[in-house]
């Protein structure tokens, strides 16, 4: 069933400037309005009675009885709309303040001295939403750091090239939420058997997991979910904590260049 908007959307055309005035107000107002008779309502809009009920036949309702429950119904979406994204910006304050903590505890120095001597610097993701991280990253690495970067397609068959020209001190990057994805960690392992000397730094959510342990530096995020209500299979998630480390790694880098007078 259309709520009340879509029903003055679709009679647009039939409504005058006094009738959208009249309309704007309950809209603005939907609670207050749903609860007051029809004479209240007239009264508090210096109109007739039967103004407002011919503004209920304009938009298709069947009277003011109608027009009150569809005020209702606005009102009570707006509200629980309202409490959703509340507790959203609850949940991503929260794991912003966690992820800010995080980066403190950490000793990057080794990390820091190997992305300074990286004369190429990769960065492999398994997925779509990884993949604009990674574009995040290498933009900003290149902008604030003078150090350009690869993005490589999200494609096994582009990581098993690698072996061909990955070379020692060569800094690559891996951004993989689960960190359980067996082909990719399996060719890692195999990677690191014919070159010891490339650095590996993952980027998983926060948990233990088989990418973290086969990685010379580990990072770390916690994604928002936009609603506890999602099911499992259809569960959204906000990753603005994933770019925000990126933001951290980057300006804790310029920081260490900056007291090793670099």
């Amino acid at each position: 069933m259309a709520g009340i908007r879509a029903k003055i959307y679709d009679h647009a055309g039939d409504l005058n400037p006094s009738d959208k005035k009249v309309l704007n107000y309950l809209l603005d107002n939907a609670q207050a309005c749903s609860e007051l008779s029809l004479t209240k309502l007239a009264a508090k809009l210096y109109v007739s009675e039967s103004a407002i009920f011919r503004l209920c036949k304009k938009i298709g309702l069947s009277g003011y009885s109608e027009l009150k429950y569809e005020l209702a119904e606005l009102s009570r979406g707006e509200s629980q709309g309202a409490k959703l994204q509340e507790t959203f910006i609850n949940r991503l304050t929260k794991n912003i303040r966690a992820e800010i903590a995080y980066f403190k505890t950490l000793d990057l120095e080794r990390f820091y001295q190997s992305l300074r001597e990286a004369n190429n610097v990769y960065i492999y993701t398994t997925g779509w939403q990884q993949h604009s991280i990674a574009t995040y990253m290498s933009h900003q690495l290149l902008v604030n750091t003078n150090k350009p970067t690869i993005v490589l397609p999200s494609a096994i068959d582009e990581l098993k090239m690698s072996r061909q020209w990955l070379k020692a001190d060569d800094l690559l990057f891996v951004i993989s939420f689960s960190g359980e994805n067996k082909e990719l960690c399996d060719e890692l392992e195999e990677l690191r058997i014919l070159n010891d000397r490339f650095r590996l730094t993952s980027l998983t959510i926060i948990k233990e997991n088989r990418l973290a342990s086969l990685s010379d530096y580990s990072l770390f995020f916690q994604p928002s979910l936009y609603t506890e209500e999602s099911h499992n299979d259809s569960q959204k998630w906000a990753f603005s904590s994933a770019y925000m480390l990126v933001d951290l790694m980057i300006n804790g880098y310029n920081n260490w260049l900056n007291k090793k007078g670099e």
